[in-house]
């Protein structure tokens, strides 16, 4: 079967620290951990042990309020302020329409709400991405949110992919490539589960108003059982791993087979 064309490299972007917003890049090499630097660090919370996520909202929210961006060999955070610092080496269920925590992970109410502890499965990669090596989302699945709830923002950059395509379809179109391979220029992935969404996507960051609409709306439209258990979570996007390591740039072709 010949690749079909689905669209084309429209953004690209890494996130240094966990947690925190971060840089847009024209090119980016990507080897079997992703793109390079990507969640390279995360704060962990000295109290709990863990790491701190946005998952965790009424405790780190404001972690959307500082930037990582990459100077040099140096990751450095910047506050609001305007001051900067080098970085030294050293389950909303009722948003979800009540579906249960995949891959029967555990819940805790924290500071009012329910949560799972996705810890287990950061480091895969040898970074702290949670499930996956990339995170894609496509433009026809933020317009087709948008067709369903035109008050609110569904901005891709409010997912944090590491690459928008875009692409002229309408709908879900990532949804249908679980298991298929995808060429960007000279490199190839190989597209793993979708990805599930969790409060982060409701949280205000740079120029995105906080808005619970954006789960309730994916919930409605585009659960899937990506997990083939028979409950279907909340989706956009998805995961994919690197087959072939390489550069790719802003404007690269995206095609599907």
């Amino acid at each position: 079967m010949s690749a079909t064309v689905v669209g084309t490299v429209s953004d690209l972007r890494r996130y240094p620290v966990k947690s925190m917003l971060g840089e847009q890049l024209d090119r980016a090499p990507l080897t079997e951990k992703g793109v390079a630097g990507d969640r390279a660090y995360a704060l962990v919370d000295e109290e709990t042990g863990k790491v701190v996520s946005v998952k965790r909202p009424k405790r780190w929210g404001r972690m959307f309020e500082l930037t990582a961006q990459t100077d040099s060999d140096t990751v450095r955070v910047s506050f609001p302020d305007g001051a900067t610092l080098a970085i030294d080496e050293a389950w909303a269920g009722e948003l979800k329409e009540g579906a249960p925590p995949y891959l029967g992970m555990g819940t805790e109410v924290i500071d009012g709400e329910e949560f799972i502890d996705g810890g287990a499965f950061m480091r895969a990669q040898g970074n702290f991405f949670d499930f996956g090596a990339l995170h894609l989302v496509t433009t026809a699945s933020t317009r087709q949110l948008a067709q369903h709830a035109p008050e609110s923002s569904f901005d891709p950059h409010r997912f944090r992919p590491n690459i928008v395509v875009e692409t002229p379809d309408t709908g879900f179109v990532e949804t249908t490539w679980q298991g298929r391979t995808l060429t960007i220029g000279d490199i190839q992935l190989s597209v793993g589960i979708n990805v599930p969404r969790c409060v982060m996507t409701t949280l205000a960051q740079d120029d995105l108003p906080a808005d619970r609409t954006v789960l309730r709306t994916i919930s409605r439209h585009n659960s899937v059982d990506f997990l083939g258990t028979g409950t279907p979570y909340p989706c956009l996007g998805v995961y994919a791993d690197v087959a072939t390591p390489g550069e790719i740039a802003v404007g690269d072709t995206v095609t599907i087979d």
